[in-house]
């Protein structure tokens, strides 16, 4: 099964073709370039010049559906949304916190995979694999760093933008007699691969609907909040 995998979550952008779990082509950009400018050209290249074969040659697609951006969320759903209901393909939305954490399956520490929310906070879910299968994920949400520290514990893995920001102060929230393990630079992303193996260990999340894929965003935009306080109506 082909699927064709795409994030568009954060500032970084990534793009992957995975045949049966083994990734064919993969792109990665963090340029700071809109993303609505380069993925339909990542898409092309791709495919047709890369791995020679079309959208009809894909099984399936996978977009990360958030927690992150609200406008590269939109993006990235909107393109994949395009392609298979133009090639007649199912496609599913998985979470941009799974696309951080399946990067580590082989950890046997509890994984935390966090990202950057802004306004002083993370969007961060808590991850346990065992022999790199999933046994354990708990609710997504949208806190405060030390929150999620507290949540995963003093001897876990962080990963994840959210991990690149707030390192200090998770490492003074959980205390000297603490051992958390923060994760090399290159594995602090949402990587499309990751997103397409989560598929690959539960099929059914595609559907043949893609109106069925929406964006997860886990907390309100900042344009909702401000018109709220400009109302007047408290949050």
């Amino acid at each position: 099964m082909k699927i064709l995998a795409v994030d568009s979550a954060e500032k970084s952008c990534s793009l992957a073709l995975v045949d049966d779990g083994i990734p064919v082509c993969e792109e990665f950009y963090c340029t700071g370039t809109t993303h609505s400018s380069t993925l339909m050209d990542m898409v092309d290249h791709m495919l047709c010049k890369r791995a020679g074969i079309s959208g009809a040659d894909i099984d399936g697609f996978a977009v990360a559906k958030g927690p992150g951006s609200f406008t590269g969320l939109r993006i990235g759903i909107s393109v994949v949304k395009g392609l298979a209901f133009a090639a007649s393909k199912p496609c599913a939305g998985i979470s941009s916190l799974d696309g951080i954490a399946w990067q580590m399956a082989a950890s046997v520490l509890p994984v935390c995979a966090m990202m950057d929310a802004k306004r002083g906070e993370v969007y961060c879910a808590v991850y346990r694999f065992e022999n790199c299968e999933l046994v354990e994920k708990s609710i997504e949400m949208a806190v405060s760093p030390e929150d999620a520290a507290d949540y995963a514990g003093k001897n876990a893995l962080f990963a994840g933008s959210g991990a690149v920001v707030f390192r200090d102060i998770i490492k003074k929230r959980l205390g000297p007699d603490s051992n958390p393990v923060f994760v090399p630079g290159f594995l602090n992303h949402v990587r499309a691969a990751a997103l397409a193996e989560v598929l690959f260990h539960d099929p059914a999340l595609l559907s043949h609907d893609p109106c069925a894929v929406m964006p997860v965003y886990l907390r309100r935009s900042d344009a909702e909040i401000n018109s709220k306080y400009s109302a007047g109506t408290p949050i």
